[in-house]
């Protein structure tokens, strides 16, 4: 069983869902995090999460763009800079598939690494300067913890989540986010596997 490299999101954030019994009336993302990435810092203007229905795998993204859902789906960026943040979290059984994303802390794995970990809950990231569907200046995380603190569903139920010291060499960010469910994410025409980090068990 190999884990094949996480391909990370290029696109940019946007909130495409309703939200579920505590989340209602809110159908776009926020989040505020603190801390620079080889300069560049990030005002989030829009979360989202999809979720891949045979890994079980949930890809976020965290932008400075509005309507990213549409954006994900579409085959186009916006005129001007885009500054993005994308997770890939894996809740890993064992074995050859993962499970539901659950409330908890996700320890930092490299998503690079040809060796599948132990059991237990992962997250990759990446900082991301998008030029083009296709195309992105990529920093990739080396560390830290995300921590859920209320699991997102496709049926409307907002992700929430903290991040704890998430550092790109010598760079750290913290802060929080509340993501909302674009089908899109899972699998964006703008931005796909360049774009995005996502762990494949099943390769």
């Amino acid at each position: 069983m190999k884990r094949s490299m996480m391909a990370f999101l290029l696109a940019c954030a946007c909130g495409s869902s309703n939200g579920g019994s505590n989340d209602a009336g809110s159908n776009s993302g926020s989040g505020n995090i603190t801390g620079t990435v080889g300069g560049h810092g990030l005002t989030v203007k829009d979360a989202v999460f999809g979720i891949d229905p045979s890994t079980k795998v949930m890809t976020v993204v965290l932008a400075d763009r509005t309507d990213v859902c549409t954006i994900l789906g579409g085959s186009t960026l916006p005129t001007g800079t885009t500054t993005v943040l994308a997770f890939a979290l894996l809740n890993y059984p064992g074995g050859t598939s993962g499970t539901d994303v659950t409330t908890g802390a996700y320890a930092w794995f490299d998503s690079g690494n040809p060796t599948l970990p132990s059991p237990g809950k992962y997250f990759d990231s990446r900082f991301i300067l998008p030029t083009s569907c296709s195309a992105a200046v990529v920093s990739p995380s080396t560390g830290g913890t995300l921590t859920v603190t209320q699991a997102g569903t496709a049926t409307g139920t907002h992700l929430k989540a903290t991040l704890n010291s998430v550092t790109f060499g010598s760079d750290t960010l913290n802060g929080t986010f509340e993501a909302t469910y674009c089908a899109a994410a899972a699998n964006p025409n703008c931005g796909g596997s360049t774009l995005l980090a996502r762990p494949n068990p099943l390769q």
